[in-house]
């Protein structure tokens, strides 16, 4: 099994590739939130994508979002607060999920989701097959992403690092036939 470390240690250059090392929580419109909170706590995970009996997309569910569905029955003033467990009970994902959400393809770069996540304001976004934009592949979170990025950087900072020094070895003797890698004065 891998470890957390060893999977940003990887190379990940798509949302694709997040999607599919690991596993996405998906359900369906009919079934009750309190199981799939029950879910993604089980999971550890904050989101969940909603599909039809196909696989299609249908909606994205959050944490968060379920949450304000819940915190607005209890400011209404037209339900009765009695029966508010009740209520709550008898929520469906239909009820909470985040219609027709706004997806990322499989085959986009790790930097343009991120960017894509932060200027949307987006925490959660599902990943889609770029060959069937409905058919959900995963859900990548921001924070995810942005770490893979940051390792990418990384790696291309340490790249650089070593062609540079590698050039300046060339630049010397007996490789480099005395030259500098500053420009020699005219006489």
């Amino acid at each position: 099994m891998q470890t957390t470390a060893q999977f940003y240690d990887r190379q990940i250059n798509t949302v694709g590739h997040i999607a599919a090392s690991r596993n996405c929580l998906s359900f369906q419109p009919d079934q009750h939130v309190k199981i799939i909170l029950k879910a993604m706590q089980n999971s550890r995970t904050g989101s969940a994508g909603v599909v039809d009996e196909k696989g299609n997309l249908m909606g994205l569910l959050t944490e968060r979002e379920i949450l304000r569905r819940i915190f607005a029955m209890i400011t209404d003033n037209t339900i009765d607060h009695s029966k508010l467990g009740k209520y709550v009970d008898d929520m469906l994902v239909d009820d909470v999920m985040i219609p027709n959400p706004k997806t990322l393809k499989d085959d986009m770069d790790i930097e343009d989701a991120l960017e894509t996540m932060t200027r949307l304001g987006f925490r959660y976004m599902p990943v889609v097959s770029r060959f069937d934009g409905m058919r959900l592949l995963g859900v990548v979170d921001e924070r995810e992403v942005a770490i893979h990025v940051k390792n990418r950087l990384a790696q291309v900072k340490e790249d650089a690092e070593k062609k540079g020094s590698l050039l300046s070895y060339f630049f010397h003797e007996p490789y480099g036939m005395g030259f500098s890698t500053q420009l020699s004065k005219s006489g």
